[in-house]
């Protein structure tokens, strides 16, 4: 009988509770700021370590969690229709989409719009507005923990 219990315990340990998969969409941005230097280079290289930073911290609440290439999403859908992006996430066979935007607005203010999105059902699981100060690598990194911190398990 322990036996059998031991065994029994050992399967649902050793089987995940979890069994979606996130596809991770292109983070985009837009610097509405209109601040004379050009920091696209500074703001792709953020942009470049925030994907990473969700690939690993959400990796214990995912099955898989898929990065959807930017050039995968310009050659399929050139308009962005939402639709057209859900059938991109399904193509990789995420059962849930992450969708990111950053904005600056101004030098000290950045929004996130984040949104996760049931792909099978084409419905919003998901929503949050973040703000946060500075355009920093450490604020981004801070906004990108805090995001992780205040989504909810699939």
């Amino acid at each position: 009988m322990r036996c059998i219990f031991l065994t029994l315990a050992a399967l649902v340990f050793a089987v995940p509770a979890f069994a979606t998969t996130l596809g991770v969409m292109p983070v985009k941005m837009l610097d509405t700021s209109g601040e004379v230097t050009d920091q696209s280079i500074a703001h792709g290289k953020r942009i470049d370590a925030v994907k990473k930073a969700l690939e690993r911290d959400l990796a214990d609440r995912y099955s898989k969690i898929v990065m959807i290439p930017a050039q995968d999403v310009a050659a399929a859908c050139p308009v962005e229709e939402p639709q057209c992006l859900l059938d991109i996430a399904a193509a990789t066979g995420a059962d849930k989409a992450l969708f990111v935007s950053i904005v600056k607005t101004s030098t000290l203010i950045m929004r996130m719009y984040v949104q996760v999105v049931d792909v099978p059902q084409r419905a919003v699981a998901q929503k949050r507005e973040l703000n946060f100060r500075g355009d920093t690598d450490e604020s981004w990194r801070r906004a990108e923990r805090f995001l992780v911190r205040n989504l909810e398990a699939p």
